[in-house]
C-alpha cells in the first residue's frame, strides 16, 4: 500500500513550519492550518530544520473564481541558514500581534471567503502584510519588490502580498480583463528592474496532478 501525502511529507522533512503546502499539495484551495504545539516542536524554525509533522488543517475551501496577477522577479528568497537565523531573530511575534493577525483571519478573511467577497478579503491580505511574521518578511524586500506590491494595490487589485519570504508577489483582482492590464504593467515594472516575468492565474482547488515518465 502506498503511503499518503502527509506520511510522505513527514519522510522527506516537510510541513514542519506549517501544513498548508502540504495539505495544497494534496487538495488545493483555501487552506488555514492550527501549527504546532511548541513543545513538539521545541524551537521556532523553518520546515527545512524541523522534524515534526505537518500541523493540522483546519479549514479548507475551494478558492473563488478571482483572477490573480503574480510577479516572479529573478532572484530568491531567503533559504537555508538565512532562513533559519531569521527565525531565531524573531520570533516568538508579540502575542498581541498574533491575537491581531488571529481576528483578521477569523473575523475578515473567512468570512469574505465563504461569501466570495473579495473587496473585503482584499482588504486582510493588505492588513496582513503589516502584522506579524509577515511584517517581517515583507521587510526583508527591496524596495523594487515593494514598490509593486504598492503598484498592484494602487491600480485594480484588492489585495497584494508577499509570497512567503518572497520575492513573489501576488495580487487579486475581479476580473481577467483587470488582471491581463495589471500584468502588463507590472512585467513592464519588471522588464525596468530586476527582471522576471509576470502571470496571469487563478487558485487551483484540486491536488497536485503526478505522472509516470516516460517508458
Amino acid at each position: 500500500m502506498g503511503k499518503s501525502v502527509r506520511e510522505l511529507a513527514v519522510a522527506v522533512g516537510r510541513g514542519g513550519t506549517s501544513g498548508i503546502g502540504v495539505a495544497a499539495f494534496e487538495n488545493g484551495g483555501f487552506i488555514l492550518d492550527g501549527g504546532h504545539k511548541f513543545k513538539d516542536k521545541g524551537a521556532f524554525s523553518p520546515s527545512s530544520a524541523s522534524h515534526v509533522p505537518p500541523g493540522p488543517v483546519l479549514f479548507r475551501r475551494n478558492f473563488p473564481d478571482w483572477s490573480i496577477v503574480l510577479a516572479i522577479p529573478e532572484g530568491k528568497g531567503a533559504h537555508d541558514a538565512e532562513e533559519v537565523d531569521i527565525f531565531k531573530r524573531y520570533c516568538p511575534i508579540p502575542l498581541a500581534e498574533v491575537q491581531e493577525i488571529s481576528h483578521v483571519i477569523l473575523m475578515q478573511m473567512l468570512p469574505a471567503l465563504v461569501e466570495e467577497d473579495l473587496e473585503t478579503f482584499g482588504k486582510a491580505i493588505n492588513h496582513i502584510q503589516t502584522v506579524g511574521f509577515k511584517k517581517r518578511e515583507v521587510g526583508l524586500q527591496s524596495q523594487t519588490v515593494l514598490d509593486i506590491m504598492n503598484y498592484m494595490r494602487d491600480n485594480g487589485a484588492s489585495g497584494s502580498g508577499i509570497s512567503s519570504f518572497g520575492p513573489v508577489v501576488y495580487g487579486i483582482v475581479g476580473s481577467v480583463e483587470e488582471g491581463k492590464r495589471l500584468q502588463q504593467e507590472t512585467q513592464r515594472m519588471l522588464d525596468e528592474s530586476l527582471g522576471g516575468r509576470v502571470l496571469l492565474t487563478k487558485g487551483r482547488n484540486r491536488g497536485a496532478d503526478i505522472s509516470g515518465g516516460p517508458d
